[in-house]
């Protein structure tokens, strides 16, 4: 079924491009490699898997533009992921779904189903550029914006101001209790000087299920990228207030627990076609009816790129100690694909 309907999608999708070539584009990624990970408290015997979404989450797309008048545009974009694993089972595009109208002066406004605040300024300083890799602790974004883990906002009013070296980003999301997330206020910013550029957000969640003095929840986080000739550096802190959100590992109902992130990394530029990078990051999970849990990462790896809408990629990474507020058994993985852009 779902093969008809994206069969279908594409038809329709260059049916409407010979309409209006220059207002609708199809577009995507593919994301194909292998993967080895060892697990060495569970299995000494490493496990390998053709997977699909290693570095980056594989997904196709239409967007679309029209100018109504001059420095008035209306636009859209919905995209789909192949391994989608939010918002509404049944649902096509469940990465984005949105509309907007921009304003050459005022910026835009985007109304639906969009990337949050938070996730949006902590791709701009991740240091390993592996953001959305599983069985990491480096998740600089926090996790409050719609469900648990969630780095997507549904029901949501989002307003982008960008400027050659300035950004401001806002967004307000409804409750909505079928999908079990709560409102929702955030705050972005970047800017851009010389060669170092500096972003940071703030997002705030009501949180009905903290019984005491605090009735929200609250993300920061901070980073900066500075680029020295071949040498890029980045790093990234966050730090997160959650109480018992949905699908939140089991605390108690009373207890506020946070998170620190602290992420900082390198990539080299060694050949115009090849870079390096190396990352660490340090996550501390504060309990107030617990012990404190820590945990670490290490990635190493490296970019090949044939050519601007293709590369292939290797990274070796190391994980301990904890996850997101559980305990994490000692993880080693390394993969190895490519990506392709269309």
């Amino acid at each position: 079924m779902y093969q008809k309907y994206l069969f279908g999608l594409i038809l329709c999708s260059y049916a409407q491009s010979g309409i209006a070539s220059s207002n609708v584009e199809l577009y995507g990624l593919i994301d194909q490699g292998l993967r080895w990970q060892l697990h060495p408290l569970s299995s000494s015997t490493p496990h390998w898997q053709i997977s699909n979404g290693n570095k980056m989450a594989s997904r196709f797309g239409i967007k679309g533009r029209e100018e109504i008048t001059s420095g008035h545009s209306v636009f859209f974009d919905l995209e789909a992921e192949t391994q989608a694993h939010h918002t509404q089972p049944g649902s096509i595009f469940k990465r984005k779904n949105y509309i907007g109208y921009e304003n050459s002066q005022l910026g835009q406004f985007t109304l639906g189903l969009q990337s949050s605040v938070s996730f949006d300024m902590a791709r701009l300083f991740d240091p390993a550029g592996l953001i959305r890799q599983k069985d990491v602790i480096d998740d600089l974004s926090g996790s409050l914006n719609g469900r648990y883990g969630n780095k997507w906002m549904e029901d949501s009013l989002k307003y982008s101001l960008r400027t050659k070296s300035f950004q401001l980003l806002s967004s307000y999301q409804l409750a909505n209790h079928q999908l079990k997330q709560t409102t929702n206020y955030a705050l972005g910013m970047s800017y851009k000087f010389s060669d170092t550029l500096l972003a940071t957000s703030f997002s705030l969640s009501d949180n009905p299920k903290i019984t005491h003095r605090q009735d929200h929840a609250y993300i920061f986080n901070a980073g900066l990228t500075h680029t020295m000739g071949p040498t890029q550096l980045k790093m990234g802190f966050s730090h997160s207030q959650l109480g018992k959100l949905h699908r939140l590992h089991p605390i108690t109902s009373q207890e506020l627990y946070q998170i620190q992130n602290v992420g900082l990394g390198f990539k080299y530029h060694l050949k115009p076609a090849i870079d390096l990078f190396t990352a660490v990051y340090a996550q501390k999970n504060i309990r107030q009816q617990h012990d404190d849990l820590f945990g670490y990462k290490y990635v190493v790896g490296g970019n090949y790129h044939f050519s601007k809408k293709t590369h292939a990629y290797t990274f070796i990474h190391h994980a301990t100690g904890s996850d997101s507020g559980k305990p994490l058994n000692n993880i080693t993985g390394a993969s190895l694909g490519i990506v392709h852009r269309f």
